[in-house]
């Protein structure tokens, strides 16, 4: 029978055994002949803003004509977007390839999807030669299967707060402890500004320990100068630039990734100015406030913490459509505060389940909205919120869930071809 690498990741859990050290991974990795030895690495962790940060610090580099691999999660069109070099998923043949190497090194422990993964990345951006790898942490950073990689050129955390409380901790403090754990001796450390003091703290105190240069950005030289839904452009330290992600966390995210091409250049890496700002305007993550139609407007957003939730709001609120939401969380969310804000503007709420096994019921869901609401299958929900929004002249907002996100976005493109 004939070897099917999704088929084999897919046949381990999401998170594998509780872990309580990184033993597991650096198993697995020595029976490969740690793939990570020799690589460079950028690392980073957070609860929100790693994907953004990652993708205008690798699109810099690539501007600058460097071979970068980029490592994510979770994934959103394809299983192969996890692990991209210059943008560019990695070839199924490849991924069936190492992952049937990897797989000969896989003892009787139960590991996790991720840690698989991880492995079959760190193969593919060593033999492809990358000049330098952005890896981004799964969940957490302390016990994190990537902080096995032992001396990055710099470790970025991004902002940090409630989420996945179950395994990192109940408080922004507990959670920045983990986040921090990245943090290496002699590496120096950019913590985003939009931080709390307990996380900023916590922080300062391990880069201390480590000896560790810290660095903030400097949130007083930043000035944002126009923002709206196609994107913003601001002002940091004297130099303008443009992204064309919205709202004020991807600014703080975008200085964040400008701190982190400047340490990167004291490694000998050459950015030119010319080359920050074109990666900075040309990085684009999907399902991060995306536009997937414009006539009628359609809009999908995977932030599914409170903060997400927040961002989100303070984006769409200023809007002047009426609004219809197709929305849909995990169990072990907070659909409280989710249905309290998102009740704030929407005209019609459609609760959506189906998209995955362990989405919460749409009935269940229901329960949190005071706006108008009725509930289906996700596809029928977005069937539902298209035909209202042409009767309505609204727009339709897909939120809640990233996978409510992906899987939506993925029936969009198909049934109605949007561009």
């Amino acid at each position: 029978m004939q070897f099917n690498a999704i088929e084999y990741i897919n046949s381990f859990s999401h998170t594998g055994k509780k872990v309580t050290d990184l033993s597991r991974i650096s198993g697995l990795l020595k029976r490969l002949d740690n793939p990570q030895n020799g690589q460079k690495f950028v690392h980073i962790a957070g609860t929100n803003g790693k994907g953004s940060t990652l993708e205008y610090m690798s699109q810099a580099l690539i501007k600058a004509g460097y071979k970068t691999g980029q490592f994510t999660s979770p994934f959103i069109e394809e299983y192969n977007d996890r692990i991209r070099i210059n943008g560019e998923n990695i070839p199924d043949e490849r991924l069936e390839e190492i992952c049937g190497r990897v797989k000969t090194a896989v003892s009787d422990e139960i590991y996790s999807q991720f840690e698989i993964t991880f492995a079959v990345a760190l193969i593919y951006f060593l033999e492809e030669k990358c000049d330098i790898v952005f890896l981004e942490t799964g969940i957490g950073g302390l016990l994190d299967a990537t902080n096995i990689i032992e001396s990055p050129l710099l470790s970025v955390i991004t902002s940090v707060s409630l989420d996945h409380t179950q395994l990192l901790g109940n408080t922004v403090a507990e959670i920045a402890v983990q986040k921090t754990g990245i943090i290496k001796k002699g590496c120096p450390v950019i913590l985003s500004a939009d931080n709390i003091a307990d996380t900023v703290d916590i922080a300062r105190k391990k880069a201390a320990e480590c000896n560790s240069s810290l660095v903030m950005p400097e949130l007083s030289e930043c000035v944002t100068v126009h923002s709206d839904i196609s994107g913003t452009d601001f002002t940091y330290k004297g130099t303008d630039y443009r992204i064309n992600m919205c709202g004020k966390h991807q600014v703080s995210n975008a200085i964040t990734a400008i701190e982190a091409v400047n340490i990167l250049r004291n490694c000998g890496f050459s950015v030119s100015d010319k080359a920050l700002k074109q990666g900075l305007e040309s990085a684009k993550v999907k399902l991060r406030i995306e536009v997937l139609s414009k006539n009628p407007p359609v809009i999908a957003d995977g932030g599914h913490n409170i903060s997400g939730i927040d961002s989100l709001i303070e984006i769409i609120k200023s809007s002047d459509s009426s609004i219809i939401g197709v929305v849909g969380m995990m169990n072990g969310k907070n659909p409280e505060y989710a249905g309290k804000r998102l009740s704030e503007i929407l005209d019609t709420a459609i609760c959506a389940d189906g998209y995955i096994e362990n989405n919460m019921d749409a009935c269940e869901l229901m329960k949190y909205f005071s706006c108008p609401c009725e509930s289906a299958d996700y596809k029928t929900a977005l069937k539902r919120a298209m035909e209202l929004a042409e009767k309505k002249h609204s727009a339709v907002l897909i939120c809640g869930s990233l996978y409510l996100a992906s899987a939506a976005r993925r029936e969009f493109i198909e049934k109605y071809r949007f561009s």
